[in-house]
């Protein structure tokens, strides 16, 4: 018996802004690490990520691609940036923090709202007006 061709894969990638690119790989990848390079390479990525897959087998949903061979020859790939570990996202965290060590953490004095080049001051003029328009005001 021959040794089989590699088959190649046809994947669309799906960034974190919702834009889809399509790429052709010759052959499967020998791990989801190599995958990672190859995207950060073909797409120039230069930061850390993971992969999710749309799943066929329950519908299309998203589990993290953890073996390259979970992954169809012909599959959507979403990419999600890695958190980072020092940021206050998380409700878990917050709910931790105490009241007087968040206050701690605010800077002294008066918060300064910082100004904004004219373009951006027209276009939040333009969606404060949207909003005020759009929204019932309470009494």
């Amino acid at each position: 018996m021959a040794a089989e061709s590699p088959q190649p894969m046809i994947l669309r990638v799906v960034g974190t802004a919702g834009r889809a690119r399509k790429l052709k790989l010759n052959a499967r990848p020998a791990s989801v690490d190599a995958l990672i390079h190859i995207l950060k390479t073909q797409l120039e990525i230069d930061l850390d990520f993971s992969l999710r897959y749309e799943d066929p087998d329950f519908d299309g949903k998203l589990p993290s691609l953890i073996d390259i061979e979970e992954l169809p020859q012909k599959a959507v790939v979403h990419i999600s940036l890695a958190q980072d570990s020092s940021s206050l996202s998380s409700d878990d965290t917050l709910s931790s923090v105490s009241s007087e060590e968040r206050q701690s953490r605010w800077p002294p004095g008066p918060f300064l709202v910082p100004t904004f080049s004219f373009d951006v001051e027209l276009k939040l003029r333009a969606g404060k007006l949207n909003l005020r328009k759009t929204t019932p005001t309470l009494r």
